[in-house]
C-alpha cells in the first residue's frame, strides 16, 4: 500500500528582537577590534573600568546591528583565550557564560595567568549565534489511503473543557452505556503512574467532557461522538501519556483535567474495528476519525466532586506539546564535526511506559531547506548528546532535535537553534595586577595543576567582607581551564608582615552549591600590605593538599594572595588625626612633619619591615627621609598609645 503523509506544522516566524534599552549602563567599553561579523553585526566587550587585568577579569558582551541598535536574540559561548610566548603557548582559567537577567547582555570571566607586558600576547576566540529560528510544536506523520484527502482541516476554534480521562474501549457501564454525569476515569489497566502503562490506550485515548447538569444514560456509540468525547490525535496521545507518568497510583480513576485544543478532521487513523487508534500499519484496513489536538493538559479538582484526585489541588500538573520535544539545545565543536547536546523530553523512555524510541538531528540551510546529508537518527533513548560528523559552523544554518514516537506515528521537533559561528584572533591588552597585589595562585594535586582566583570583591576594605573565589583545573595547557565544581576547602590566614600581626574573624572558603563558587570571609584590621596565606584541603578527606602554616614573621608562605588596602586623596594618602597626633604631608619628596600633644617616639619602617630611622619629638618634629621612592609607615608612640600613618615618598 502506498504511503501518503500528512504533515501538520505550527510555525512561529523568524524575527529579529531588539533590546528595549541600552544594556551597558554603568559599564565601560573595552577597546577591541575584529568584532564585526560578515553581516554587519558588531560585538562589544565591557568591564567596570574598561580594562582587562591579570588574574580574575569579569567582562560583559553585547551585540549591535549596523544601525547601532542593541540586539537581544544572540548567544555567545566557548571563550578561548590563548597566550603566545613564541616558544610556547597556553590558555587560562575561564568561567561560565551567563545571560544577564532582563538585559541583552552576557557575562563571563577569564583569569589571565600573565599580563601582556610579560613577554607574550593574548588573543581570544569565541562562538556565537545571532537570531532565533522558528518553533515547531510537532510534525505528525500518519499513513493515508490514496482516496482520503491529504489535507486535514481544522473545523472548530480552540476550546477549553473540563472532563475525565477515558480510553474509547473502557467498559462504560453495566449495560454497555454511560451514566451521566461521568465522575471517574478509567481503572488501572488504563491508569496512572509507571506501573500500568504498557498495554494501555490501544483503542484511542481521550477526555470525556464533564457536565454536572446532565443525567441519565447514553449509548457507547453516542458517548464516543465529538459532543461528549475529545479523542486525542497521535501527538496528543503522547502528551497524555507523559502527563499520566507524573501521577501516583493514588490518582487511579480520579483523573479530572482541564484541556485546551481544537478539532482536526480525519486527524487520526484506525483499523477496521477500531481496536488500534491510531493504526499506522499500511497493511491494515485503515479509516479515519476526527481527532482533538490538545494544546495543554492540566490536572484540576472538580468543585464538590469527591472522586477528583486531591493531589491536583496541592501540586502543579500541566503539560504542553513542547514538553514532548527535547529542550536546552547546545552544541560543541570537535575536530571532525559538532556534538549536539539536549535535555530529554517529559515523555522519556521509562521501561514499558513510553513510545519514545530515539532522536533525530535535522540541519537546515539559510533558506530553511533540509540538509539530508547531516540527518542523524539515534535509536537510543538514554543519550543526551549526538555527534554529527562533517558538520561545521555555517552562517544562517540551524538545527533541531526531534523525539521519535513511531508507535503513534509522531515526531516532535524542538525549536530551531542556530549553528554557532566563530570569531577568532582578537588581540587583547591585559594589564598587570594592581600595585603590590596578587590575586591568583596555583597548586598541584594528583598530578594535575589547579588555579585559585579571587573573584569578588575587587575593592577590599578594612573590616570584614565576603570573599568569593574559583578553582580551575588545567586539563590541557592549550585549552581553556574549566571550573572545578567543589571538592576543595581553602583555609585563609591574613598577615601584615610590615607590622608583624594577623587578623581574626576569618572563615574558610567552602563550596557554595547555590552560587557555584568558593565563599568565605576575610577581615583586615588596618590599611596596608596584607598577605593571605592559603592552605588547600581535600574537602571530603579533609587532608592538606598544599600550603604551610605561617612562621612568626609571616614570610614563609608557599601559596598566597597579596592585597594592598589604602585610602587615597588627590594629594596622596588620606591624613588621619588621632589622639592629637598628625603626620603630614602624606605625599612628599622626603620632608615629613609629625605633630603630637606630648613627647613622642617616632619610628619609620619600609614595606618589608626594615627600619628607616628613629626620632624623638617634644611636640612637633620635621624629619628628612633619605630613602628611595615608595610607601612607608610612620609609627608615633605618645602617652602610651601608638599611631600609624602611611606616607608616600616620590622623588
Amino acid at each position: 500500500m502506498k504511503k501518503i503523509y500528512t504533515i501538520i506544522i505550527f510555525i512561529l516566524a523568524f524575527s529579529q528582537i531588539y533590546a528595549v534599552s541600552d544594556p551597558t549602563a554603568g559599564l565601560k567599553e573595552i577597546s577591541l577590534s575584529g568584532l564585526t561579523t560578515a553581516n554587519d553585526y558588531t560585538f562589544h566587550f565591557y568591564s567596570t573600568d574598561g580594562k582587562l587585568n591579570r588574574g580574575f577579569s569579569e567582562f560583559f558582551i553585547a551585540l549591535s546591528d549596523k544601525n547601532n541598535n542593541y540586539i537581544d536574540s544572540f548567544t555567545v559561548s566557548n571563550f578561548y583565550p590563548l597566550m603566545d610566548m613564541g616558544m610556547m603557548k597556553h590558555s587560562s582559567p575561564v568561567g561560565k557564560v551567563e545571560k544577564v537577567a532582563g538585559k541583552a547582555l552576557y557575562r563571563t570571566w577569564i583569569s589571565f595567568l600573565m599580563s601582556s607586558n610579560q613577554g607574550g600576547s593574548w588573543s581570544l576566540s569565541f562562538d556565537y549565534t545571532i537570531g532565533k529560528g522558528s518553533t515547531k510544536s510537532a510534525i505528525i506523520s500518519t499513513p493515508l489511503k490514496s482516496d482520503i484527502l491529504k489535507d486535514a482541516p481544522i473545523y472548530n476554534n480552540t476550546i477549553t473543557q473540563i472532563g475525565w480521562f477515558k480510553d474509547r474501549d473502557c467498559v462504560w457501564g453495566p449495560n454497555d452505556s454511560v451514566a451521566l454525569p461521568l465522575q471517574s476515569s478509567c481503572w488501572v489497566s488504563c491508569g496512572t503512574g509507571t506501573g500500568g502503562m504498557a498495554g494501555c490506550f490501544n483503542s484511542g485515548l481521550g477526555v470525556f467532557i464533564y457536565n454536572p447538569k446532565e443525567s441519565g444514560e447514553i449509548s457507547i456509540d453516542s458517548a464516543q461522538k465529538a459532543a461528549y468525547y475529545l479523542l486525542a490525535d497521535p501527538q496528543s496521545k503522547e502528551l497524555i501519556r507523559a502527563f499520566l507518568e507524573q501521577l501516583s497510583n493514588a490518582a487511579d480513576q480520579k483523573i479530572s483535567v482541564k484541556v485546551t485544543g481544537y478539532w482536526i478532521k480525519n486527524g487520526i487513523s484506525a483499523n477496521s474495528n477500531e481496536t488500534y487508534v491510531p493504526e499506522i500499519s499500511p497493511d491494515s484496513s485503515i479509516h479515519y476519525l476526527d481527532a482533538f489536538r490538545y494544546l495543554s493538559i492540566e490536572g484540576v479538582v472538580i468543585p464538590g466532586d469527591t472522586n477528583s484526585y486531591s493531589g491536583f489541588a496541592t501540586n502543579s500538573y500541566k503539560l504542553t506539546p513542547q514538553d514532548l520535544a527535547p529542550s536546552n539545545l547546545s552544541l560543541v565543536n570537535y575536530a571532525g564535526g559538532v556534538t549536539v547536546k539536549f535535555t530529554p523530553p517529559a515523555n522519556k523512555a521509562d521501561i514499558g511506559t513510553s513510545n519514545l524510541t530515539g532522536y533525530k538531528i535535522s540541519v537546515y540551510n539559510a533558506d530553511g531547506v533540509l540538509q539530508n546529508k547531516f540527518t542523524t537518527i539515534k535509536n537510543d533513548t538514554s543519550v543526551k548528546s549526538i555527534n554529527i560528523p562533517g558538520l561545521k559552523t555555517t552562517a544562517g544554518y540551524t538545527y533541531t532535535v526531534s523525539a521519535l514516537y513511531p508507535l503513534s506515528g509522531v515526531e516532535v521537533e524542538s525549536e530551531k537553534n542556530a549553528l554557532a559561528n566563530n570569531i577568532s584572533g582578537i588581540a587583547l591588552q591585559v594589564d598587570d595586577y594592581a600595585a603590590n597585589s596578587k590575586w591568583l595562585d596555583k597548586f598541584s594535586y594528583n598530578d594535575t595543576t589547579y588555579f585559585i582566583s579571587v573573584a569578588y570583591p575587587k575593592s577590599l576594605i578594612v573590616g570584614s567582607q565576603t570573599i568569593k573565589a574559583y578553582i580551575n583545573k588545567e586539563v590541557d595547557l592549550l585549552k581553556p581551564f574549566p571550573v572545578a565544581y567543589g571538592g576543595f576547602k581553602i583555609v585563609p590566614t591574613p598577615f601584615m608582615r610590615s607590622m608583624g600581626h594577623g587578623s581574626s574573624g576569618n572563615t574558610n572558603l567552602e563550596w557554595n552549591t547555590t552560587d557555584s563558587v568558593y565563599e568565605g570571609t576575610l577581615k583586615f584590621s588596618m590599611e596596608g600590605d596584607w598577605r593571605v596565606n592559603l592552605k588547600i584541603y581535600d574537602a571530603i578527606a579533609d587532608t592538606l593538599i598544599a600550603g604551610v602554616d605561617l612562621n612568626e614573621n609571616g614570610d614563609n608562605s608557599t601559596h598566597y594572595w597579596d592585597f594592598y588596602l589604602e585610602t587615597m586623596d588627590t594629594t596622596g594618602i588620606k591624613n588621619i588625626k588621632q589622639n592629637g597626633i598628625l603626620v603630614y604631608p602624606t605625599l612628599s619628596q622626603g620632608e615629613i612633619t609629625i605633630v603630637s600633644p606630648a613627647e613622642a617616639r617616632i619610628k619609620v619602617i619600609g614595606l618589608t619591615g626594615q627600619t628607616i630611622g628613629y626620632y624623638q619629638s617634644s611636640g612637633s618634629k620635621t624629619i628628612q627621609m633619605n630613602a628611595p621612592s615608595g610607601l612607608y609607615f610612620v609609627l608615633v608612640e605618645s602617652s602610651g598609645k601608638i599611631f600609624t600613618q602611611k606616607v608616600i615618598i616620590k622623588k
